[in-house]
């Protein structure tokens, strides 16, 4: 590949699947037997080639020229409508969806290989389809027979689009305060809705005839806060008596928000029940609106923890090809010799350095990302005995992998405009882009900070501290005796350690809190969430570190394997996994440290000092 170009590495995204996950084991589970494995190899590759021939070429015209809002309808940047179709009609809207609604049903730790690839490959245009997935599964779940018969079909099938609406312009994360109303209408089975939603992505567009809205709002003498809220579908047309759009519903699209990245995803305020009187059609019953869309945004953070990755690991390709591309310096070791050969970037020291620590974060990020996936498909189709299990890591592990993968996904893509230097800071390059559209990820469904809360507050607290014990039954498997390298069994050894750590200051958070109380035990959240997130990606490293190393000792017969690494791609595929573990290990899980110390230190100046602008 050239540095230009956006590509998936199929080859370690297979290795995660079938060598480490063996994904290909769970066709022997109840609602998944179906499949079989070269299914899942089929999936695989087509989804890739969509996301690179399809997705990707789409993605610099659709940053430059943007959704636009003219005399009140949407225009979205050229080919992205068509990109939608071939969505729906290939079945990638519906890739995890039910059968019996259109949708292919797979597993979730084989889907999340090709939804990196859409991620990655064209963001602004991914968030609708993603989007209309998830308002169509929250139908499935809580709405009635009709309901479901009327909507999910042409959702998944992507005839129609689907949004969520939560925001409002005085009331984002904290939605218990919003002021949209619902009141029950004095004839037929809906209610009038009426009130003002933002950053609703997807929020209109011109990919289909309709838009199904799902609005939290607050029925007329409901309880305040968040528990009076209720959950509505509210379509932008409604329904004749053939199910097909008929009337407007009143919601009119205000204005586009104008953003710093994403640029094409069509990011709308939304106005319902102004000049004409919005229906809205209750899912379920009423207040019990916020754990009916917490099942969307869980699901959401899942999506943004893949959402980081697409980008990190094209980000990562697009920099290692430049590397290798670029002829600067001398070797280092050649001194001042003028007659020295000329070199590519890629064989500098600190270039090297940043490139291992992007693949290290890529690498890490997508171990965690593929197994919380595989720990949701077990939840799911798993054995009764062990369904409690997975639901504790799938519930603390959300809010870890939602973080790493916006925070260490956006890390790796700003390493890689170092390793490009001043062409990494144009636009001629995909990685400006990559930067500016990823930095959401760690805004949107929920922040960085609100994910940490979760995680400090309520995750590790659970049923006594449950799900935290799960969590290190899930994970102490690793032994140094497994290694048959000085440098893996070293890496293990620091892991341990650093394990010790990790329960050292979840230990000391507790105290913090008898102690001294709330508002300086969450202090350090963000941190500790770091922590949990360096931790975990090691632990996947070192799993997948060890399959690596018995799939080499196989390949080259027990032979020195630096050596015979250079001999061919899968011996040297299978080495690099082991070095890249190790310097996850020793360059990067050392952070830890300072945020023990930090945590460790009792300072909160932060809480103490008086900030103003004056």
């Amino acid at each position: 590949m050239n540095s230009t170009q956006y590509s998936i590495d199929r080859r370690d995204i297979r290795f995660v699947q079938k060598e480490f996950l063996r994904v290909q084991e769970l066709t022997r589970l109840e609602g998944l037997s179906q499949f079989t494995e070269e299914d899942f190899d089929l999936i695989l590759q087509e989804g890739c080639n969509f996301a690179e021939e399809v997705l990707a070429p789409l993605n610099k015209t659709g940053d430059q020229d943007g959704s636009k809002l003219t005399d009140g309808k949407v225009k979205t940047p050229a080919g992205f409508k068509e990109a939608w179709q071939q969505f729906g009609e290939y079945g990638w809207l519906g890739i995890t969806s039910p059968a019996e609604f259109g949708g292919q049903g797979l597993p979730l730790s084989v889907a999340v290989g090709v939804l990196e690839g859409f991620f990655g490959a064209n963001p602004g245009l991914y968030l609708t389809p993603m989007l209309t997935t998830g308002s169509a599964g929250l139908i499935v779940r809580f709405g009635s027979d009709e309901q479901k018969a009327a909507y999910c079909e042409k959702m998944i099938t992507g005839v129609w689009a689907g949004t969520m609406c939560l925001s409002e312009p005085n009331a984002g994360t904290a939605v218990g305060d919003i002021t949209t109303s619902a009141e029950k209408a004095p004839d037929g089975d809906h209610y009038l809705i009426r009130g003002t939603k933002t950053w609703i992505s997807g929020g209109d567009h011109d990919f289909t005839e309709n838009i199904i809205h799902l609005v939290l709002a607050r029925v007329k003498g409901a309880p305040a806060g968040p528990k009076g809220i209720s959950l509505f579908i509210v379509p932008k047309f409604r329904l004749d008596a053939n199910g097909d759009p008929g009337e407007f519903n009143g919601v009119t699209t205000v204005s586009l928000e104008h953003k710093l990245g994403i640029k094409s995803s069509p990011t709308a305020m939304l106005e319902f029940g102004g000049d004409t009187e919005s229906h809205g059609f209750l899912l379920e019953g009423e207040n019990l609106g916020m754990s009916q869309m917490f099942t969307l945004m869980n699901e959401a953070r899942y999506v943004v923890a893949y959402q980081g990755l697409g980008a990190a690991a094209g980000a990562y390709r697009n920099a290692l090809a430049y590397a290798n591309e670029r002829i600067q310096g001398i070797p280092i070791e050649s001194g001042k010799d003028p007659s020295a050969q000329r070199t590519p970037i890629l064989s500098h020291p600190d270039v090297r350095n940043m490139l291992m620590t992007m693949k290290a974060l890529v690498e890490g990020t997508r171990g965690l990302i593929h197994a919380l996936g595989y720990y949701t498909d077990m939840l799911h189709h798993g054995p009764e005995s062990t369904r409690q299990h997975y639901r504790d890591l799938v519930d603390i592990l959300t809010p870890v992998a939602k973080n790493a993968g916006a925070d260490q996904g956006f890390e790796a893509i700003r390493l890689g405009i170092q390793v490009l230097g001043g062409v990494g800071y144009t636009e001629e390059f995909p990685l400006a882009q990559h930067l500016r559209d990823t930095k959401i990820a760690s805004i949107y469904e929920g922040t960085s900070g609100i994910q940490a809360l979760d995680l400090v507050t309520r995750k590790l607290n659970l049923r006594g501290g449950e799900l935290y014990m799960s969590l290190l039954k899930e994970i102490s498997d690793l032994d140094e005796a497994a290694a048959r390298s000085q440098g893996l069994s070293a890496a293990i050894v620091e892991w341990k350690s650093s394990l010790e750590l990790l329960k050292a200051t979840v230990a000391a958070l507790g105290e913090t809190m008898k102690t001294q109380g709330a508002r300086e035990a969450v202090f350090n959240a963000s941190d500790v969430t770091v922590m949990f997130g360096d931790v975990m990606c090691a632990y996947y490293l070192l799993k997948m570190a060890l399959v690596a190393q018995d799939a080499l000792e196989k390949l080259t017969g027990g032979q020195d394997a630096a050596l015979k690494a250079l001999e061919s791609e899968e011996t040297a595929f299978y080495y690099n996994k082991i070095k890249t573990a190790e310097h996850y290990v020793f360059q990067i899980l050392p952070r830890i440290k300072g945020i023990e110390f930090k945590v460790r230190s009792g300072n909160y100046a932060a809480l103490e000092a008086v900030l103003t602008t004056g």
